[in-house]
């Protein structure tokens, strides 16, 4: 017991000096970003407006982006590989987004009426989402998510819904549950139902009343909860891939059972396709041949400009039609504006299904090379993802298939590389979450993978055996 204790106290002498250092490096290499962050800080509580884009110990500031690469008010040059959190498909300043929106804007931004641009970009949508009958738009992902929810409780008079251990639906109250769980938090009842926990402080203490929470992956779980429950439930939400969690897939054959389950109880399911409508061209839900009742959409579909949208059957979606003596109702100053409708146009048309196979070739390249730099520099880790996407975890044994899984990982040696990967130019997310975009091909690809191994290999001192 001495000697490991001993080990223990070596490795995290070890690691605070290497903390120390890369802190060091980080803000030699950015200090312009250290005076924006300190001015931020009169006038934003912390410095901060959005609270995923910050890390310790201050963000960087960006003067410009182009394409798959942009630089720091510092002059310094990063492979931008998470793309504004998966929603900029173009990378930046796409020559055909840019042009739809310049063309706009002497025109006007946004109108207390009806335009073109929002019907083509819902017929394109519609078009290539074979479950979606009909579409509604609204300003995020959070609000298409909050929308599709009161769509489904409104279609079936119940108030309970579903949603997936760690997954993310934005910051709606009804969501905020479960999604960064202590994995060793408590199971309720057989082995593998989790607890339905609050997330944010501020969401009231009742909002578990209405909201239970099930594994991802886990079949038996699911069949469990819904068969005790079912008749109280309206919906169950799920993302095709868990992506706060750790962009891990769904199998197709949990995904299958959530639709037998949900029709045989007259549930409606709503397929979050928020992050992963990038995947494949008619959304994850073509891949798994699977059609929900319900899907959210936001991110690419907006062409980098703030969006959301909610779509699903005919006879769910026209509770919406202000035609009807009681409809459904749903607004906001800013729905379907000018400037974002014909930048999700321009996007979308320059996204067809040719280069969603290419970027998913080069997200699958990216992961192979993630984990052969693992398995090369001798450090315990594992690649999820999908097509585009990816996510390395430093966890030990078995695959990770579910938030738990990924949430036993060691999240401090992320910390450690994402820090290291910057000081190297490549820019992901700090829980090392990371996207390709069609402004990249293999030779950036490959850039990002040599990286990878240096960045590996000056925390490999922080690595237990």
């Amino acid at each position: 017991m001495a000697v490991q204790a001993e080990i223990h106290t070596e490795a995290a002498a070890a690691r605070a000096e290497l903390e120390a250092e890369l802190l060091a490096a980080y803000r030699e290499r950015t200090p312009r970003s250290a005076v924006l962050h300190e001015a931020a800080r009169r006038v934003l509580p912390g410095g901060d407006t959005r609270t995923i884009a910050f890390h310790p110990p201050y963000p960087l500031y960006v003067e410009h982006g182009e394409g798959c690469r942009f630089v720091d008010a510092d002059g310094n040059p990063y492979v931008d590989l998470l793309n504004n959190y998966t929603s900029l498909i173009h990378g930046h300043a796409h020559p055909a987004v840019t042009a739809a929106v310049a063309a706009q804007l002497p025109r006007g931004t946004a109108y207390a009426t009806a335009i073109t641009a929002q019907t083509c970009l819902a017929e394109i949508i519609t078009e290539r989402v074979a479950s979606v009958d009909l579409v509604r738009f609204c300003n995020s992902g959070t609000e298409a998510a909050m929308h599709a929810i009161r769509a489904a409780r409104a279609f079936t008079g119940r108030d309970v819904v579903v949603k997936i251990e760690g997954g993310y639906h934005g910051t709606y109250d009804d969501v905020e549950v479960s999604v960064h769980p202590d994995p060793t938090s408590p199971l309720s009842g057989a082995a593998t139902a989790p607890l339905a926990l609050l997330d944010a402080a501020g969401v009231p203490t009742n909002t578990v009343e209405n909201v239970l929470v099930t594994p991802l992956n886990d079949v038996a779980a699911a069949e469990r909860l819904l068969t005790e429950r079912g008749d109280e439930v309206a919906a169950v939400i799920v993302e095709p891939v868990l992506g706060a969690g750790g962009m891990i897939p769904a199998e197709t054959e949990f995904l299958e059972a959530l639709r037998a389950l949900t029709i045989e109880r007259g549930i409606l399911l709503i397929f979050d396709e928020v992050m992963t409508f990038r995947l494949e061209p008619g959304g994850m839900q073509e891949h798994h041949r699977i059609r929900p009742d319900l899907t959210a959409f936001a991110k690419i579909i907006g062409g980098g400009f703030p969006v959301g949208a909610f779509g699903g059957r005919a006879a769910i979606m026209e509770q919406y039609d202000p035609a009807r003596p009681a409809p459904l109702w749903q607004s906001g100053t800013f729905n379907g504006n000018a400037v974002t409708m014909v930048a999700g146009v321009a996007a979308l048309e320059a996204y067809p299904a040719s280069e969603v196979a290419r970027i998913n070739a080069l997200g699958n390249h990216l992961r192979d090379g993630l984990g052969a730099a693992l398995r090369a520099s001798e450090v315990w880790g594992v690649v999820t993802g999908y097509g585009s996407f990816g996510n390395v975890h430093f966890t030990r044994g078995a695959a990770v298939r579910d938030y738990r899984a990924a949430a036993t990982g060691d999240r401090h040696l992320q910390r450690l590389l994402h820090l290291a990967l910057l000081l190297e130019g490549i820019f992901c997310a700090p829980r090392l979450m990371l996207c390709t975009s069609t402004a990249m091909d293999v030779t950036v690809v490959d850039e990002t993978v040599a990286a990878f191994h240096r960045a590996l290999a000056r925390v490999r001192s922080a690595v237990a055996g």
